[in-house]
């Protein structure tokens, strides 16, 4: 059983406020998660947790995890805003070796091609999403976990996102979804973690 990530008393917070009470977890490799609950239930707090990005108290808490590759599509966007997307996409793929050819198809999957001289600053929200699924596309982390999937992207960019996570699935690749409610974008889920409890 590859274990990507582990805690069986996960409790997490900022200060002593705490977010998270005593979740016992257990995620393994290969397998899709989603989690769900209302505003202010901590699925963001969570997300960022397994992806390794929580600065917050995890109170003790005992955490174990496996040497995997991960990426974070957050709530806000991760993109360099002073550098255009193709300095964006080499910043955030400097220790892959990806062919040029790729990267052009790839933009061009996106419909982003035209743009990629163009400073992220200048973007706008949805193209700043449809970047960052092209990097993770081009990418391809063990586990790639995605706040809200669907904010900011159109009808074409919702069904992108559902390619790309289809593709994922194909391959045995990790994908950890987090919204208020299940999108249903991934056929196999192997636990629904429901913070509205």
């Amino acid at each position: 059983m590859n274990l990507f990530f582990k805690s069986n008393n996960l409790s997490l917070g900022y200060g002593n406020q705490l977010v998270i009470n005593n979740l016992d977890l257990s995620l393994k490799i290969s397998n899709n998660y989603e989690i769900i609950g209302k505003n202010g239930s901590g699925k963001t707090t969570l997300l960022m947790c397994i992806s390794n990005n929580f600065i917050g108290n995890t109170f003790n808490s005992n955490i174990e995890r496996g040497e995997y590759s991960f990426m974070e599509i957050g709530s806000s966007p991760s993109l360099i805003p002073k550098l255009s997307l193709i300095e964006n996409i080499k910043y955030f793929l400097f220790k892959e070796s990806i062919d040029e050819k790729f990267i052009f198809e790839t933009l061009n999957k996106y419909q982003l091609n035209e743009f990629k001289e163009d400073l992220i600053e200048d973007f706008s929200s949805g193209m700043v999403k449809r970047s960052e699924l092209a990097i993770a596309d081009l990418k391809k982390p063990d586990i790639l976990c995605i706040d809200e999937p669907k904010v900011y992207l159109d009808e074409n960019g919702i069904q992108l996102l559902f390619d790309l996570l289809n593709y994922r699935e194909n391959q045995k690749m990790t994908s950890i979804l987090s919204s208020q409610e299940s999108i249903n974008a991934l056929s196999n889920i192997e636990r629904t973690i429901d913070l509205n409890d």
